[in-house]
């Protein structure tokens, strides 16, 4: 049955009533002054147009009725999509954010590395002398090399929607063009594929205050700029895309629940993350297996070899957010695996499966110390086997001449300035350690014992390894443009790195210094 409201009654009614003294008027034409009958056509108008009004609030509120006695998460009857704004949409009760950037980088290097926009300040630094009894000039460490790229150019989309008023779940998934798959080369169509950056969904309870994640994202470890929170991680704002030596990071495959306490000020974190091993310029000895090469369609990369990991890492960390900076205190362990072949010429202990762990800690500081303007940060870590989340990425652990697994003792530091003397303006500068202690094994036979361990003496010069890596960097954004089309940004960075080696028996050491300069112009259209 045909309901109506007081308010609506009320206005048809006085509508009839005016639409009679109308009509009565106009037979009454001769008696009453045309100024009369405009009045009252205009009130008319006027009366009618209120009841539309209130139409299409009922209507109005009606909607908004059904949408909230719907299922949580559930899109409107008209599953609507409508625009909120520059890169963002609704969709049903979803919200959609879309971003990312454009970038044409320039790369100057004053030794050759044949690298993209992202440096090896380890390996790739190349000394002066190469690997040869002989002792020859290093071609790459007396040639610079010039670049340009726009691999670094970045897309991302982040999907929000309140579930009830105390759960809201997340979406977000963030790429980028640096991936190098096993074909792809620079010679014509630079035929790369896009890399998968970071990729993860979140569940927040606001009324219990946990936060969950699952998926791809910056490890546990990597220094946040408030709370325990995705997409808060204080990242250096190089150019480089390898960031800064002493800068701890990684982004891989993770579990993680999270929880805040006393109003969001202390935050209690807990991540099960993806393992993989570094040794890079170590060899396993022939008995000895620690790495398989990519099975046929497992979807690895066939040209690359991956670690016999059997656990994954777990990374606790706890930050504090006091009214005065930040602050992160966090701790890690990782488990490492070979298996010792019994095979003629091997050895007679440590056969068959060998388990190591590695651990470590460390701590990083936010400080604001002017609000704003100027903000002084810091970070450290300290242990075993914790090369791989480090810039430099420097081996984890080598072998012993048995083929047991010897965990390597490393350090990394960082300490950085952040400033924003204007709107417009944005500085910074960088100062990184990594370093790792030798594990060297002395043999009367160095075919079997050269290489197994780190740092060992008995390498030929320009085969020494890294010992240690210094770096300074820095470098301005500038933001040319801003408007509602977006934002156009240019920058320029400047580092210095000096890669040191072990001492071999000849009592060489060598080092290599290395500048880097490079250029950004960025369009931001979201």
């Amino acid at each position: 049955m045909f309901k109506m409201s007081k308010a609506k009654l009320c206005l048809a009614v006085t509508a009839m009533v005016l639409a009679i003294i109308t009509c009565s008027l106009s037979a009454h034409a001769a008696d009453i002054s045309q100024d009369s009958i405009n009045i009252l056509q205009a009130q008319i108008n006027a009366l009618q147009k209120q009841l539309e009004e209130v139409k299409a609030a009922q209507a109005e509120a009606a909607a908004k009725a059904a949408a909230a006695t719907a299922a949580p998460g559930a899109p409107s009857k008209e599953a609507a999509v409508t625009p909120e704004g520059r890169g963002t949409m609704t969709i049903g009760r979803t919200k959609v954010t879309v971003g990312g950037f454009i970038e044409a980088a320039g790369i100057y290097r004053s030794k050759n590395e044949a690298a993209d926009v992202g440096s090896n300040f380890n390996t790739a630094i190349p000394f002066d002398i190469t690997g040869t009894k002989a002792g020859t000039p290093n071609p790459n460490a007396s040639q610079a090399e010039v670049r340009g790229s726009a691999r670094q150019s970045r897309i991302t989309a982040l999907a929000e929607v309140n579930a009830n008023e105390n759960t809201k779940i997340s979406a977000y998934a963030e790429a980028d063009f640096l991936g190098a798959a096993q074909t792809a080369n620079s010679n014509e169509s630079n035929s790369y594929n896009p890399r998968m950056r970071v990729i993860y969904g979140t569940v927040d309870l606001s009324d219990c205050g946990l936060h969950f994640l699952a998926g791809q994202e910056w490890s546990l470890l990597t220094t946040n700029k408030v709370g325990i929170n995705p997409r808060q991680e204080n990242i250096p704002l190089t150019i480089d895309a390898q960031y800064v030596v002493g800068f701890n990071w990684t982004r891989n495959p993770q579990l993680r629940v999270v929880k805040d306490f006393d109003d969001q000020k202390i935050w209690l974190g807990l991540s099960v993350e993806s393992p993989q091993a570094v040794f890079g310029g170590i060899t396993a000895p022939a008995f000895v297996n620690a790495t398989n090469p990519a099975g046929s369609g497992g979807l690895f990369n066939s040209a690359n070899s991956y670690t016999t990991d059997f656990a994954p890492d777990i990374i606790a960390k706890a930050a504090f957010d006091p009214g005065y900076g930040h602050y992160e205190a966090f701790g890690i362990t990782r488990f490492f695996h070979d298996f010792v072949l019994p095979v003629k010429g091997g050895p007679t202990s440590a056969l068959g499966d060998n388990d190591a762990v590695g651990y470590g800690g460390g701590a990083a500081a936010i400080l604001p110390v002017v609000p704003e303007k100027l903000d002084f940060q810091a970070n450290f870590m300290a242990g075993q086997g914790i090369g791989r989340y480090g810039s430099c990425q420097l081996p984890d652990f080598a072998f012993t001449p048995t083929g047991s697994i010897k965990v390597l003792t490393e350090y990394t530091a960082m300490v950085g300035a952040v400033g924003h003397p204007t709107p417009t303006w944005d500085l910074y500068v960088y100062g990184g350690y990594e370093g790792v202690e030798r594990a060297n094994y002395a043999s009367a036979t160095p075919t079997t014992a050269v290489n197994i361990g780190y740092g060992d003496f008995e390498l030929y010069t320009g085969q020494e390894q890294t010992s240690n890596v210094w770096q300074v960097t820095g470098g301005i954004w500038k933001r040319l443009f801003q408007g509602p089309w977006g934002k156009v940004q240019i920058g320029l960075q400047d580092s210095v790195t000096r890669r040191d080696a072990f001492g071999n028996n000849a009592g060489i050491a060598q080092h290599a210094y290395e500048n880097i300069i490079m250029t950004s112009f960025r369009y931001y259209p979201m």
